[in-house]
């Protein structure tokens, strides 16, 4: 993360706007307007960044192990549940 360039202190990014997809580069590369926010200054600033298209994505959903794919058990209805009847104060 760049520095706050008024005060110098740590920054957050805020915003990121895309300006240009350049295609006729290899790989393919994204023009990114980013907006950073100082932490202590609360100042704004922004940076434009290039950086490659497949960088960018987000990684496709993949099965993870342990994870059911399937619908959730279907849960009873509120007439059988037991703590139908209980108040909480």
């Amino acid at each position: 993360m760049p520095i706050c360039p008024k005060c110098n202190g740590g920054t957050y990014l805020a915003d990121e706007e895309l300006v240009q997809v350049l295609e006729n580069t290899d790989p393919v590369k994204v023009l990114v307007k980013a907006t950073y926010q100082c932490m202590s200054c609360s100042e704004r600033f922004t940076r434009i960044i290039c950086d490659e298209l497949s960088a960018r994505r987000r990684p496709t959903e993949q099965s993870h192990p342990g994870y059911s794919t399937q619908p959730a058990p279907v849960r009873p209805s509120p007439a059988n549940d037991p703590a139908e009847g209980l108040k909480f104060f």
